[in-house]
């Protein structure tokens, strides 16, 4: 590395890496040792879409190549004063498909230093409350510790006094639940040992110095509670932690706390050991360093431009002769305060500090440790970024040109109105027709006459109406709180006693929708739940709902009708594309066990169960013999079933045991009815209100195992099995099942992570099946957009759980591919959402694993994608 005096004034970009293409939520770093002489630095990054990704960069302080002589001439006629530097590799799931998590990752944390040379570990924090504690050399799952009640967004070590390898680190984590939970973690066990609780709202942490190995202390921040129209609350407090008998528990003692000195929510904390500082950034743009004894602020870092972003992360950097201060922000800025000549605290030195701005939200700043100069980003455009101070390290020029052109654009939007070739994107005015809307006076952007129109959907009149052209000014454009924005909109929320409130959220073009929706959300400190909602709202309402599609075409049909066409051109040809496994047509069934031993057995049971639930609920004598055996008897003879009838009486027992059962008394019933459904005549027309009832009893009986539902066998695997089959029965069970679509689809997600594989095929047979209905009743009764994309939805977990073996895999991509391959609007809207979360990669991913079939299908997938 060079040296000191050798480094430039400001930062400049050294590298750049897309990682799997999704918005990077975080990143760490760590040194791992090549040789006696040199070391890489390893980086490990987690993103939206639940991946985590490795890059292992060559160490700079290595020893020239052999190209170069001792003098550090270059053999070959010139001269040289730069290191020969390896690329870097990269690893998008390094432990492989089953690592990914099920949700976005939203904190990461590299191995404490405090471990014996032979622990390798790093812990990942996920939206669904779990942290994941990961082998460092294989990058496989070691264990998970539960206790968070909502997503865990800080981590940090809380290291010993003997920093000697004897003593383990304490892991502390802070979460949305408004907790910070301290966890003990060796090779072989973990457990929490303590919760810090009465935090407002979402927690970050950070690890101070030991008093004693018993002894430690940890520094919490929270982003504070909605006041009126303002946020208080938000307070640092600085807590003592002394294990207790043989360390299973500590016990917790608050020994400083400030409150209220950021005007906003705090969002990150971190310590800097050599000035014994803690570091605190906020939504007020500010930075504030402090004591770490007592908390109370030292001096504060202000944004050096006109109005102040959202800090959401914080890192420092250097030694006392370089030392730094790196905030991310939310509008894609990154600010560097260069505080090198103040060591001990006080004010900063003289230098501006240096603004870069990103392509995107910057979630996460980390240095890249051992004293370095340099840091990385992590941005909601799916790069990792490295800025060093060292010119020998500066990216290529092609790579230098190409961060600065996405920097450009990216601002351009925020302010401009859609350019031509987003406007060539939407879908056309005339076709209007084939796209539904969702709700009464949902917004969708039209390209009509070269420009971009906004129209709102009437549910009564089932149409779209007219509002206005789209332009870079708009007539949502204000002032919110002081600051402008390109779109204030209005948001309704229910209050107790069943009023209404409306609150309002500001929006600039070109921003991350969940962005804004993240910060409303804390802001007024909302259900989470909230989130996908609110960011759809703001999406629909500024006119970036429009599908990304090259052309006017559907997804997977011919060209869209545009209108008259021009006698002076010829009428292009109708071009459906073909695919070789898609759309899936027909359905797949289970219909192991229809046969006369199979029955008697499930009969049987019912018999016996029936004599032990309550009197209300119990079949009487007659049915529960007679009847049934009538009902076993026409099930089992398959090869009559175009002559034989199915009575009320047969299908109104099984209604009574699936709605009025207890879920482990049902399991029976449910298989019964699996069977029944396949029947043509109790699955025809005249029976459609029986199995609606019938399949929302199961639904409602699968759904109230609460999380039990994933470590269930019977009433999930049984219940998806019977949405599978109802689809083939007869246009009666086809259509209840396609009346119930939403909520088998929620049911399905809530299924798709179990523990068991019979489960999990019966949940990839039940979307496929799904996904056919879809497609066959869409000319008659389009599926609407939203039930398509909660159906992207199910195989999102499917993947992202990491369990599925490869036959319900290949079937999971069959139900996905069918849905992009909806016509009109939905189809377009599904493209939409599908390019939006980086479907492509992930099937490229997915598939790879699971042999011809899943990679054949993923190549027609990319095709229609494409």
């Amino acid at each position: 590395m060079s040296n000191d005096d050798d480094l430039l004034n400001e930062y400049i970009l050294s590298t750049q890496l897309l990682t799997d293409g999704e918005p990077i939520r975080c990143v760490t770093t760590t040194a791992v040792a090549t040789s006696s002489d040199s070391s890489s630095l390893e980086i490990l990054s987690g993103s939206q879409g639940g991946v985590v990704s490795r890059i292992v960069l060559p160490s700079f302080d290595s020893k020239p190549s052999s190209a170069n002589d001792d003098n550090g001439n270059d053999n070959n006629g010139g001269s040289s004063d730069k290191m020969e530097v390896e690329e870097p590799l990269l690893e998008i799931q390094p432990g492989g498909a089953n690592t990914r998590h099920p949700h976005q990752i939203t904190a990461i944390l590299s191995s404490s230093s405090s471990f014996s040379n032979a622990t390798t570990l790093y812990v990942t924090g996920c939206r669904d409350g779990q942290i994941r504690v990961m082998d460092g050399k294989s990058h496989e799952l070691k264990f998970v510790l539960e206790g968070h009640s909502n997503a865990v967004t800080s981590l940090s070590w809380i290291a010993p006094a003997n920093n000697d390898g004897a003593t383990s680190p304490w892991l502390v984590s802070g979460s949305w639940d408004g907790t910070a939970k301290v966890w003990s973690i060796t090779e072989d066990s973990h457990a929490c040992i303590g919760t810090l609780s009465g935090h407002e709202n979402t927690v970050s942490v950070a690890g101070l110095p030991a008093e004693s190995d018993t002894v430690r202390k940890v520094v919490t921040v929270s982003a504070g509670v909605a006041e009126g129209s303002a946020i208080r609350g938000h307070t640092v407090r600085i807590w003592r932690l002394t294990s207790i008998g043989d360390g299973s528990a500590i016990k917790s003692e608050l020994i400083a706390q400030v409150a209220n000195d950021h005007s906003g929510p705090m969002r990150d904390v971190v310590y800097d050991a050599e000035t014994h500082s803690i570091y605190t950034c906020s939504n007020d743009g500010t930075v504030k360093i402090r004591s770490a004894d007592d908390g109370t602020c030292t001096t504060t870092l202000a944004y050096p431009g006109g109005e102040s972003p959202m800090f959401l992360s914080l890192c420092i950097v250097g030694d006392w002769q370089t030392k730094a201060v790196i905030a991310g922000a939310e509008d894609g800025h990154v600010v560097i305060w260069d505080i090198a000549s103040n060591k001990n605290g006080g004010t900063t030195n003289n230098r501006e500090a240096q603004v870069i701005a990103h392509p995107g939200c910057v979630w996460k700043v980390a240095s890249l440790g051992n004293n370095s100069c340099d840091f990385v980003t992590a941005c909601n455009d799916g790069n990792l970024r490295i800025f060093t101070r060292d010119a020998s390290k500066s990216a290529p020029p092609n790579v230098l040109s190409s961060f600065s052109e996405a920097v450009s654009t990216h601002f351009a939007s925020r302010s401009s109105g859609p350019s031509s070739e987003e406007i060539a994107k939407l879908p056309k005015w005339e076709m209007n027709a084939l796209t539904q809307g969702r709700s009464e006076g949902q917004v969708q952007v039209f390209q009509k006459d070269g420009k971009a129109i906004a129209a709102q959907w009437s549910a009564t009149s089932r149409t779209w109406i007219e509002v206005g052209e789209v332009t870079g000014t708009n007539s949502n454009a204000g002032t919110l709180n002081g600051k402008k924005y390109d779109h204030v909109l209005p948001i309704e929320i229910d209050v107790s006693g069943g009023g209404v409130q409306t609150l309002q959220i500001g929006y600039n073009n070109g921003e991350n929708p969940f962005v804004t929706a993240q910060t409303f959300i804390d802001e007024h400190m909302m259900d989470q739940g909230y989130l996908a909602q609110i960011a759809d709202y703001i999406r629909q309402r500024t006119g970036e709902s429009g599908p990304t599609l090259g052309s006017s075409a559907a997804p997977g049909g011919g060209a869209g009708n545009s209108g008259a066409s021009s006698s002076s051109a010829p009428t292009p040809m109708e071009v459906t594309p073909s695919y070789n496994h898609l759309p899936m047509k027909g359905y797949k069934v289970f219909d192991a066990g229809v046969d006369k031993k199979g029955l008697t057995k499930v009969v049987a049971k019912i018999r016996e169960i029936n004599n032990n639930v309550s009197s209300n609920n119990q079949l009487p004598s007659s049915e529960a013999n007679d009847v049934l055996d009538t009902l076993s008897a026409t099930l089992s003879t398959t090869n009559r079933y175009h002559s034989t009838t199915i009575s009320d009486i047969e299908l109104a027992i099984i209604h009574k045991m699936i709605t009025k059962w207890d879920a482990k008394d049902a399991f029976p019933a449910l298989d019964l009815a699996r069977m029944a459904v396949l029947h043509p005549d109790a699955a025809s027309s005249k029976r459609r209100g029986c199995w609606e009832e019938v399949l929302r009893g199961a639904l409602d009986m699968c759904l109230g195992l609460g999380d039990g539902v994933v470590g269930e066998v019977a009433v999930p695997m049984l219940t998806m099995r019977l949405i599978a089959n109802s689809y083939k029965g007869g246009s009666g069970s086809a259509d209840a099942a396609g009346s119930l679509v939403d909520s088998i689809l929620e049911c399905a997600n809530a299924c798709a992570p179990s523990n068991n594989k019979n489960v999990r095929l019966s949940v990839a047979t039940a979307i496929l099946n799904t996904s056919s209905y879809m497609m066959s009743s869409s000319s008659t009764a389009p599926p609407s957009s939203s039930s398509a994309v909660l159906l992207l939805d199910v195989v999102g977990t499917v993947v992202g759980c990491g369990k599925y073996e490869s036959e319900p895999i290949v079937r999971s991509l069959m139900a996905l591919g069918t849905v992009l391959l909806l016509p009109g609007g939905c189809g377009m809207e599904v493209h939409r959402v599908a390019k939006e979360r980086s479907i492509g990669s992930m099937v490229e991913r997915v598939s790879s694993g699971h042999g011809d079939a899943a990679k054949a299908v993923a190549k027609d997938i990319l095709s229609i994608l494409s």
